[in-house]
């Protein structure tokens, strides 16, 4: 073995036979490895989308989205909401199967209250009164495409 350690691509095969020297790697070898191993696993199928990536939208008032993946053939997406703290959701129908997992927060609708860690489920053809978001909540929610928010109004 050299003086300058192995190449990018062995280190694997060495961390798993227990024989990496006794040294970190230096920083810009770690971030050279780091930029290798998150190419190697988003090429191919699977698209990773990092935390610090994507914008994020103003949508409603108090309202920001990030969208995760887009299906345009389909008419769905999955989306990120960031609600702040007293922004609601006005009242709407749903043409798609919608899911909703509350990952952070609180949010209300037709005075039940849901945590982080509860689950939503909406029907094709479900209409929802507006619900509420009385101290912000982060939603991971996937569904159909996003309407203009002008088309979000009381069910009739």
């Amino acid at each position: 073995m050299s003086n300058t350690g192995p190449k990018d691509r062995d280190w694997l095969a060495l961390a798993l036979a227990g024989l990496l020297p006794q040294a970190p790697p230096s920083p810009q070898r770690s971030e050279a490895l780091r930029a290798r191993i998150l190419a190697t696993a988003t090429a191919g199928r699977m698209r990773v989308v990092r935390a610090e990536e994507g914008d994020w939208a103003p949508f409603l008032p108090g309202i920001f989205i990030k969208t995760l993946r887009l299906d345009a053939e389909a008419g769905t997406q999955t989306t990120l909401w960031r609600i702040e703290a007293g922004a609601s959701i006005p009242a709407h129908s749903h043409s798609h199967e919608e899911e909703c997992l509350v990952l952070s927060g609180t949010i209300l609708h037709d005075g039940v209250a849901y945590h982080a860690g509860d689950f939503l489920l909406a029907s094709p053809g479900d209409k929802h009164q507006a619900f509420q978001c009385p101290d912000g909540a982060l939603l991971l929610i996937r569904g159909e495409r996003l309407p203009e928010p002008s088309r979000l109004q009381a069910p009739r």
